[in-house]
């Protein structure tokens, strides 16, 4: 599983913003190549199928950030039966490369 797309997206309120998108690799199980799927959708969209939104840092942190050269990362509150929840997906993956 290697590969990444990258997309950069303005903000509402005029940041820029870049996203590392994986690649859905074809022999994956189901249950991974739906997560890291849903995890594209959430990136470009902004919301997942399960409903979880994305939430970036608030423009003053953003703002911080770009003057000191850093990142800030997203955070999204997938439900608890999402096969893009971080411990479910990084758990398949793990037992796919195996």
């Amino acid at each position: 599983m290697s590969g990444f797309d990258l997309a950069i997206a303005e903000t509402w309120d005029g940041d820029t913003v870049l996203f590392a998108l994986p690649h859905v690799p074809d022999d994956a199980p189901e249950p991974i190549r739906e997560g890291i799927a849903r995890r594209r959708i959430t990136a470009i969209q902004g919301r997942c199928p399960c409903g979880a939104g994305m939430v970036l840092p608030n423009r003053a942190a953003r703002r911080a950030a770009k003057r000191s050269g850093r990142m800030v990362h997203m955070t999204v509150e997938h439900e608890d039966d999402c096969p893009a929840v971080d411990d479910v997906l990084l758990a398949a993956i793990q037992e796919w490369k195996r």
